[in-house]
């Protein structure tokens, strides 16, 4: 079966392998074509919201990848496509 989107094959040794970092990560629901609703993880833009006091909130950087150079991923891990 062929995907009418699917990406071109790359070299998987070009790829870093990464995954998205969970201190920011999002997550939402898209819908497949057989209907049913799936849920998909995004990665994140390397910020976290933290309560400060009852109803302030303020943007940190992420603990786990705020202070890298590509923010929203760790290495390690890649799932498959």
């Amino acid at each position: 079966m062929v995907h009418r989107y699917a990406a071109p094959m790359m070299d998987s040794a070009a790829i870093p392998p990464r995954t998205v970092c969970h201190g920011c990560r999002q997550v939402t629901q898209y819908r497949a074509e057989d209907g049913s609703v799936r849920p998909m993880i995004l990665p994140g833009s390397g910020v976290v919201f933290a309560e400060k006091s009852p109803g302030v909130m303020v943007e940190l950087p992420c603990p786990i990848c705020g202070e890298d150079d590509d923010p929203g991923w760790i290495p390690g891990f890649v799932p498959p496509a």
